[in-house]
């Protein structure tokens, strides 16, 4: 009976606790490059516990684990090996820090939270013109070709960038006046765009949580027409891969195996650190669950930040978890020119992350598509998924 009463009180205790922490906080890194970088934090009690959103609008995107503790919140990312760790500062407000994994290491930055679901500016903004539209972008030191989508209602603003390396995700933010500000985070990728209007040009820098301190400089002009080729698609000359590498639980998976003789199989390249991967698993692994039975197999081919390849297998693990992916997934070695060699041969470098490979039924590599658009880029999201079930249509049709 004590210990009943012990279990009773202690739940009662950390539903208290809940009550007091849940709501709408406006969370800022305030050390991050470019300055201070916002998001919304909805924390609420859910059927089986504490429950947290990030919301980028429109996206709302759940948080993989949270705690409450007495005074503190506990945001755990596990297929992005990053948190986010708040507690009570003594005045209404929060203070912590967030830790992310980038290729030269982890990287802290200090958080801190308050109550309220505003982004850049608390009060009322009164913006110097629309920016809605789809802008042609010059971006970075190289002046690489892409595409602002923006969105605009009173001075609220979001929308993406779409790149040859992929887009930006989710951006949220503000027109106020003319200064143009939009961020992002997601439990890793962290995005901040500050720009100027003048006229039909917007002119600014963009910075991540390990930019240079000046950024990387941009300008868009808004054009009816603008547009953006999000996937470049490649046709080499019917290469075959002989990798044989290890999963999580392991196994080796060759594509000597015989699950795969005579079947279509696509590898999706990637890594757990990759925002726009975590996009396209959303999408491949309900296309691969449906497709299977027709004789499409998929691999899913990880290189991971460090040399440390337990902990890049606990990585896989949890990104295959999260997006409950049927296929298995292979430890490649890490994101850079000599492992993807090592593994794809002829087809490596990989620059572009995710790409994806389209072997046919023969053994051969048919296509190769370099790139991704992510849900947030709307069209061209619609577009590229048609593409690729294009791509696998076409292939199942084939014979061996």
């Amino acid at each position: 009976m004590k210990t009943i009463i012990a279990i009773t009180a202690a739940l009662l205790a950390s539903t208290a606790t809940a009550a007091d922490l849940t709501g709408q906080w406006r969370v800022s890194f305030d050390g991050h490059p470019g300055g201070p970088l916002p998001f919304t934090l909805e924390v609420r009690a859910g059927r089986t516990g504490p429950e947290a959103y990030i919301i980028n609008a429109p996206e709302r995107l759940k948080v993989e684990e949270v705690t409450l503790g007495d005074d503190s919140i506990t945001l755990v990312f596990p297929s992005y090996n990053g948190r986010l760790e708040l507690k009570a500062a003594g005045d209404g407000s929060l203070g912590g820090a967030a830790t992310v994994l980038r290729a030269t290491g982890t990287v802290t930055l200090p958080a801190r939270a308050v109550r309220g679901g505003w982004r850049f500016t608390p009060g009322a903004v009164k913006p110097a013109g629309n920016v809605t539209g789809r802008w042609n972008l010059s971006y970075g030191d190289n002046r690489v070709k892409g595409l602002f989508i923006l969105k605009q209602t009173g001075a609220q603003v979001s929308g993406t960038v779409q790149l040859p390396s992929g887009d930006m995700r989710y951006l949220s933010g503000e027109l106020n006046g003319t200064s143009l500000k939009l961020s992002t985070f997601d439990g890793s990728f962290t995005n901040l765009w500050t720009g100027t209007l003048a006229g039909d040009t917007l002119k600014g820098a963009q910075f991540a949580a390990t930019s240079r301190p000046t950024g990387n400089p941009w300008e868009a002009k808004k054009e009816r027409q603008a547009s953006v080729a999000a996937v470049a698609v490649e046709k080499p000359g019917g290469d075959r891969l002989n990798f044989r590498l290890p999963a999580p639980d392991g196994s080796m998976i060759s594509l000597a195996d015989a699950r795969y003789k005579g079947k279509v199989v696509v590898i999706s390249i990637g890594g757990a650190w990759c925002p726009n991967c975590h996009d396209e698993a959303q999408f491949l692994g309900p296309y691969a669950a449906r497709r299977q039975k027709e004789g499409l197999e998929m691999i899913g081919l990880q290189f991971e930040y460090g040399a440390d390849e337990a902990r890049a297998m606990r990585q896989i693990s949890s990104f295959k978890s999260r997006y409950k992916l049927i296929y298995p997934m292979v430890y490649g070695g890490q994101p850079n020119a000599d492992d993807t060699k090592k593994v794809l041969g002829a087809l490596a470098p990989v620059k572009v992350w995710p790409t994806t490979i389209f072997i046919g039924r023969d053994g051969r590599v048919k296509e190769v598509h370099v790139g991704w658009a992510g849900p947030a880029t709307g069209a061209l999201n619609a577009q590229v998924k048609k593409e690729f079930d294009e791509t696998v249509s076409r292939l199942l049709r084939e014979r061996a």
